[in-house]
């Protein structure tokens, strides 16, 4: 018995540290903390009642990234990080990450888009069909 209670403890130790070692650099990255504090997705118009966060911070993650990390963000959990991910794939890694942004193209997660004053209610599968009409379309029109 003490050793079955014994062995019990070394597996739950080891399924613990293997779980401290999956988690992402996101617990001490700034940007990444900023990214999940974002509620939506947000064009560059701050417009009425609306912040650009999601906006400015996929420029600092186009600049300051590469797509691997972003290929990373597509698949976690939160459907901000995972749009954040596929929007900057989109924007700097468009022929390597096709089949990728092909498959999220029915992730059914809702998320909010504010483009100025208007607000969207939209799947993160419509989200990619719009980064395949144009990946930038978030950026201001000249």
């Amino acid at each position: 018995m003490r050793y079955l209670i014994t062995a019990f403890c070394f597996v739950m130790l080891g399924s613990f540290a293997v779980a401290e070692a999956q988690v992402p650099r996101q617990r001490f990255d700034p940007a990444m903390n900023k990214l999940l504090k974002v509620k939506w997705i947000s064009n560059y118009d701050r417009g009425f009642g609306s912040d650009s966060e999601f906006y400015k911070l996929s420029k600092e993650f186009v600049n300051t990234r590469d797509s691997a990390e972003f290929r990373q963000m597509a698949n976690q959990r939160n459907p901000i990080v995972r749009a954040m991910g596929l929007l900057c794939l989109a924007q700097t890694d468009w022929d390597h990450s096709f089949d990728l942004l092909l498959s999220h193209r029915q992730d059914p997660e809702v998320v909010f888009l504010h483009q100025g004053c208007l607000v969207t209610r939209l799947t993160v599968g419509e989200f990619v069909q719009r980064l395949f009409v144009n990946p930038h379309f978030l950026d201001p029109r000249d």
